[in-house]
């Protein structure tokens, strides 16, 4: 049985995981920053850049379910560059979330 959560709080995990347990339309906000394509082989395993995608979109399905329709999703996603350039991974993926519902209100880059 799926469970909505109290008020105001915090849940940090494995989404994966964590999420099969929360209750359809029950969040307000979702922050991630998942690994970026090809970036930590040791700990993440590495996803490589054309199947990012593919590996992320279940991930999203499941964020979009558990979202309020008033709620905020938010993506801190970086382009990789290959060969010189910058691989589309991450616009195509922005493509699919807009397929699936998501609406991309302000795509920014924040530079360190």
């Amino acid at each position: 049985m799926r469970k909505s959560l109290t008020t105001n709080s915090i849940v940090c995990g494995d989404c994966e995981q964590v999420l099969k347990a929360i209750a359809d339309n029950s969040v307000d906000l979702i922050i991630t920053s998942p690994p970026y394509a090809d970036s930590r082989n040791g700990t993440y395993g590495g996803i490589h850049p054309d199947k990012y995608v593919d590996w992320f979109l279940p991930k999203t399905r499941e964020f979009f379910r558990v979202l309020k329709s008033t709620g905020t999703f938010v993506l801190n996603i970086k382009e990789k560059v290959v060969n010189g350039e910058r691989h589309t991974y991450v616009l195509e993926l922005i493509q699919q979330l807009r397929a699936q519902g998501g609406f991309i209100q302000n795509v920014c880059k924040i530079r360190s």
